[in-house]
């Protein structure tokens, strides 16, 4: 306490205004090293002056990744002799980080003080506001996005299969006694991919919805994911044979995972749709587990069209802009895809694609064992 008898002398007034006050004051020298910390400290810190006094608080008290910046604000003080401040996080003495806010200057020429001057202020208030303010701009932007994709989805992509099938029917209906066995089956064919393609659109968007407002929950069991997989190949079946493309499950041994059956099934449900919606007819789908430590991998690969760089870039995002196009002329929104990802996060699992144009596509995503 030499140091603030010295410029304060005996005066207990202005020591009761250094010691109440919200604010720090704090004295270095020319090396960082702490030579007066007022008792505020402890309020703001947790640390007694005694406990801070002497030591190069940007070695030990401050965050390694604010300590750089820190560094060059007290230089820039000391060697341009100029008014400066920094903003950083200090560790409390509970183990947390303590938001400051220090504005110095340069007083070591002077005969009195001898030390560059810091008044420190607790900002750890403000800064968490700031994050919340960002967070909620960043959930506004993604809810802006979210209602552009669903009206995008509502306007175009759900309107035009329904053309399609009212299309289709109403020439059945005018030309029956005209149309050959073979024609009207290829016609009903059409309409009945037509509406199971819908079907999934509408599931998707129901599922989407209810994901958005907290209305699914997850349940997760111990489930052979190899029954699983056979279901879904099973139910898609049909909308594969329109274009003759074939179905293949790679056999492997009897595998157990922790899932939500529920969500497994869309996952798996929308990404062999989407192998089938890229794939050229005649073509072939294949799908398959491998087993790791921790987790299992399960892939849907295919040897369509495949993707550039750019688009695997902005598969699983909303993106209102891009639309896809099958290599039957089919509609993509790029919802199924986004539900995925958020099914397979939710499952502690991660999801990405892997593909080459002219090549085909991987998608691939995995699950906990536990």
């Amino acid at each position: 306490m030499q140091i603030e008898d010295h410029i304060l002398g005996d005066d207990n007034r202005f020591k009761q205004l250094i010691k109440n006050s919200f604010d720090m004051i704090v004295l270095l020298d020319a090396r960082g090293i702490q030579q007066y910390v007022s008792e505020s400290c402890e309020k703001i810190l947790g640390y007694k002056q005694e406990e801070l006094i002497g030591i190069s608080v940007i070695e030990k008290m401050i965050h390694p990744e604010d300590q750089e910046s820190t560094i060059k604000g007290l230089l820039d003080i000391i060697e341009n002799n100029t008014n400066g401040g920094a903003q950083y996080r200090h560790l409390h003495k509970n183990g947390s980080w303590v938001y400051l806010e220090a504005y110095g200057t340069n007083q070591l020429d002077n005969p009195i003080i001898k030390s560059v001057v810091l008044n420190v202020r607790d900002i750890t208030e403000r800064k968490q506001a700031e994050q919340i303010i960002k967070k909620n701009e960043l959930h506004l932007k993604e809810l802006n996005a979210t209602k552009d994709k669903l009206f995008s989805i509502i306007a175009h992509d759900l309107r035009s299969p329904f053309n399609g099938i009212l299309g289709f029917s109403e020439l059945l209906i005018k030309n029956t006694k005209d149309f050959e066995v073979a024609e009207s089956e290829k016609y009903l064919g059409i309409i009945n991919s037509s509406a199971k393609n819908t079907l999934i659109l509408l599931d998707n968007l129901l599922h989407w919805a209810k994901t958005q407002t907290g209305q699914i929950s997850y349940k997760p069991e111990k489930i052979n994911i190899v029954s699983i997989i056979k279901q879904v190949l099973e139910i898609s079946t049909s909308i594969a044979k329109i274009k003759n493309i074939t179905l293949n499950y790679i056999q492997s041994d009897v595998i157990e995972v922790y899932a939500d059956v529920n969500m497994l099934k869309i996952v798996l449900r929308n990404l062999i749709s989407n192998a089938i919606k890229f794939t050229n007819p005649n073509g072939k789908i294949e799908v398959f587990a491998i087993q790791n430590q921790n987790d299992i991998e399960i892939t849907v690969s295919d040897n369509g069209v495949g993707m550039s760089e750019e688009t695997l870039k902005k598969l699983f995002k909303i993106e209102p802009t891009i639309i896809t196009t099958g290599t039957a002329a089919e509609k993509g929104s790029g919802l199924g895809l986004i539900l995925c990802k958020e099914f397979v996060e939710k499952q502690r699992g991660e999801i990405w694609a892997e593909s080459e144009i002219g090549k085909g596509s991987d998608f691939k995503f995995t699950l906990p064992l536990d």
